[in-house]
């Protein structure tokens, strides 16, 4: 009887659901607030637009909320309740959607830049697809190259002019197909082969539902950009320390690998530890730690690890231990010291992913163009530059020491694969399969 009486329920409330008044619609358009949303939320215009009015007015905000859940999500401090559903609820009460929705434009020019690209993209009535054809080489003739140096210039590339015959690939032209063979993890030779090819032939819709994905993304951030801030772009590889919207230094970075992916996130920099010792998760001691003991046997003693037993108060000698049937809850320390997995410096950070900043003893992997290799957490090329860069007077000794720092730093770890420098789209592989 119960759930029949539900069942009458919802079914009467069905039409009142149905018949809720538009939000950002007035007049069969869309109204100021509308307007701002549907900016913030780009979404692909013939499907929004084969919608019916008050489906679409439902999927703007039901695409902010889900907007806002990402938030949550994505920063692992206290989100302020101007950016979290609180906030959008407030608005929603006090009639003042307009100024609410005004606030939360991303004031970066990244993303400002960007958004002129994906507008630019959809006045392109003609773009110019590579056709098949036999791989070219660097100083060879072909007759794609005019087509080529076409497509380039749709896509922001200032090419210089050609120097010889306008069907050759001379040099410039070749060291352009360099950095975007590059951009995309493909072997960088300056070569137009498949792989260019099929990259330079995406058409405009298809290189705009890709800005669609970067632009959202930046929604995950505070609107006001902090004065100064570490971001560290996943795809790219690469980190940058911005002050005052400006790139003051930059450096390679290698990230989690695709079984094992860095996490996007917002947290902050909360001190410097000197000389790091190192405690791998259970999960790195089990796949790859003990497959390396077992191998060799004086592995852990040779690299410096521990052994803690759950309960013990003092370690264990690695050589007492049976490695084919560990004690559970066994706990390995690596020492600080030349081979130590954290290097010299660990930049501190809280996030419930447990993944931070740090040195590597490794350098030579940040010669290779893929650089997806680690268990999660941002390896960085050149550690002690973002800690002078932050302020920090490094000690000497191999003394573990946790630096304090002068005022939180903010840290986002971001997933663009789409940017814009010297005013031309850039591209990166997607690592993780994150624009699908």
């Amino acid at each position: 009887m119960m759930l029949r009486l539900i069942m009458v329920l919802l079914v009467l409330a069905w039409p009142l659901q149905a018949a809720q008044p538009l939000r950002w619609h007035s007049d069969n358009a869309l109204n100021e607030a509308g307007q701002l949303l549907h900016e913030l939320l780009l979404p692909e215009p013939a499907a929004f637009a084969s919608l019916p009015l008050p489906e679409r007015d439902a999927w703007l905000s039901r695409e902010w909320r889900r907007v806002l859940a990402e938030r949550e999500r994505f920063t692992q401090y206290r989100l302020p309740p101007e950016r979290g559903e609180s906030g959008f609820g407030d608005a929603l009460a006090g009639g003042e959607l307009v100024a609410y929705l005004r606030r939360q434009q991303p004031d970066y020019p990244g993303y400002r830049q960007l958004k002129q690209h994906y507008h630019a993209l959809a006045g392109l009535g003609h773009y110019t697809p590579l056709p098949p054809g036999a791989e070219v080489r660097p100083g060879e003739r072909d007759a794609t190259i005019p087509a080529l140096r076409q497509r380039l210039s749709e896509l922001g590339y200032g090419l210089a002019p050609p120097r010889g015959r306008a069907d050759a690939l001379d040099a410039s032209l070749s060291e352009v197909l360099k950095g975007l063979q590059q951009a995309h993890g493909l072997v960088a030779n300056g070569r137009l082969n498949d792989d260019t090819r099929a990259i330079l032939s995406r058409s405009p819709a298809e290189i705009r539902a890709e800005l669609r994905h970067n632009l959202r993304r930046w929604l995950l951030l505070p609107p006001a950009a902090p004065d100064r801030y570490v971001l560290v772009n996943i795809p790219a590889y690469r980190l940058t320390l911005m002050q005052n919207q400006r790139p003051e230094l930059e450096m390679k970075v290698i990230v989690g690998r695709p079984d094992w992916p860095t996490p996007a996130l917002a947290t902050h920099i909360d001190g410097l530890k000197v000389n790091p010792d190192w405690t791998p998760t259970a999960n790195i001691i089990r796949e790859d730690l003990l497959p390396a003991q077992r191998r060799d046997s004086g592995f852990l003693i040779r690299n410096g690890f521990s052994v803690w037993l759950p309960g013990e108060s003092s370690s264990q000698d690695p050589g007492t231990i049976n490695w084919l049937q560990p004690p559970a809850g066994l706990r390995l320390v690596q020492a600080p010291g030349p081979s130590n997995a954290l290097g010299r410096l660990k930049f501190e950070m809280h996030n419930r992913f447990d993944v931070y900043l740090h040195d590597t003893p490794d350098k030579s992997l940040f010669g290779e163009a893929h650089r997806a290799l680690s268990h999660g957490c941002v390896r960085l090329a050149e550690p002690e530059r973002l800690a002078a860069g932050l302020g920090w007077s490094l000690p000497a000794g191999n003394q573990t020491r946790i630096l304090p720092v002068s005022g939180r730093v903010p840290v986002y770890l971001v997933y663009f694969t789409a940017w814009v420098e010297q005013g031309r789209l850039v591209f990166a592989r997607d690592i993780y399969g994150n624009n699908v």
